[in-house]
């Protein structure tokens, strides 16, 4: 009596992950009838690209199994339309369906008759090479706490730097202590970058201790080329500021680091500046890439952004975390309000 109430709250189960997927996908290709684990809908982000034609090619594929999707036209053609299940409802659904659908998770953990697989292998997707949520940061990481333990030294280095607790706290930074498996990244200091979505989609890790011989930061195999540094923590319809590395972008109000001093065609964040950006642009390196801020602030001075691109070149200081260290809060508001846009004879 147990084994069939408890199969039949399971197919309950899937019943209403499947209907919450079909309230804004549409029915699948064959309907569901509790058994096909994999199912073909029409990719919403096709049709958003090519029209309501595309609602019929059923190329966005869910696995309920794994709890993953991914669309074999658009992902192909460079659009992320893959990853787990609750990202799709968290882009296209709602809260409350998200809300249940997370519920009917809990159910399947509790159930002792049917468990969901997390295997890449049965949805026969390479979700390494087009997928990031299985970037991990280093076993040891811990997030700064004030009630726990935390290495003096890793606290000593944020302090010394001007970061207090509201910073660590808002971008979760965290740190990591010695362990032999994990030489590389021991003793760092972590500052986490997550999507739009809020899964996690870059990193970097600094040396607190500046050992001698070690690279000074230690960052993820993942092209960098293809995330936008902490995305959602970005308002469009502000001035955004663009910085070079994640310690000058914790200290700079509503500003994305380029974790490097290039942007082009090439880059996730230069085509969402171009299509999403409703206010001014910043550019604020380092004093001594003059060369590199004229790139791209003639990269970005066209089309519907152009006469909103700006240069910040100040004496206070060589970078906006070291201005941060001088002078606080004060001295970057400063800077900002130098921001000025350049004559053509000045960029060439």
């Amino acid at each position: 009596m147990y084994i069939c109430l408890q199969k039949y709250l399971i197919m309950d189960e899937l019943d209403k992950m499947y209907n919450i997927l079909a309230s804004f996908l549409g029915e699948a290709k064959n309907g569901f009838d509790g058994k096909n684990m994999q199912l073909q809908f029409g990719c919403p982000k096709c049709i958003e690209n090519k029209g309501e034609k595309e609602a019929h090619k059923f190329n966005l594929e869910v696995n309920l199994q794994i709890q993953r999707y991914h669309c074999w036209s658009c992902s192909n053609e460079g659009e992320q339309m893959s990853g787990s299940i609750l990202k799709l409802i968290k882009l296209y659904g709602n809260e409350q369906l998200l809300n249940d659908y997370k519920e009917a998770i809990r159910s399947f953990r509790e159930s002792k008759l049917y468990k969901l697989k997390f295997s890449e292998d049965e949805f026969n997707i390479d979700t390494k090479s087009i997928d990031i949520e299985d970037l991990m940061l280093p076993k040891t990481f811990k997030q700064f706490r004030k009630d726990k333990y935390y290495p003096k030294k890793a606290l000593e280095y944020l302090n010394n730097r001007g970061i207090g607790w509201d910073i660590i706290d808002r971008f979760n930074i965290g740190f990591t202590e010695y362990n032999k498996d994990e030489y590389i990244s021991s003793y760092r200091i972590y500052i986490p970058s997550h999507d739009l979505y809020g899964d996690l989609n870059y990193w970097t890790g600094r040396d607190y201790l500046d050992r001698k011989g070690m690279v000074k930061y230690f960052n993820p195999k993942t092209e960098r080329k293809n995330i936008i540094f902490n995305e959602d923590k970005l308002q469009w319809d502000a001035d955004i500021t663009i910085v070079e590395g994640p310690f000058d972008h914790i200290v700079v109000p509503n500003s994305v680091p380029l974790l490097g001093k290039a942007i082009n065609k090439e880059f996730k964040l230069y085509w969402e500046i171009i299509k999403n950006a409703n206010a001014n642009i910043n550019i604020w390196l380092d004093n001594d890439t003059m060369d590199e801020n004229k790139n791209i602030y003639k990269e970005l001075n066209h089309g519907r952004l152009y006469g909103k691109i700006k240069l910040i070149n100040t004496d206070l200081g060589k970078d906006p975390s070291e201005i941060y260290e001088k002078y606080g809060y004060k001295g970057i508001v400063m800077c900002l309000r130098q921001a000025k846009k350049m004559q053509e004879y000045e960029l060439f």
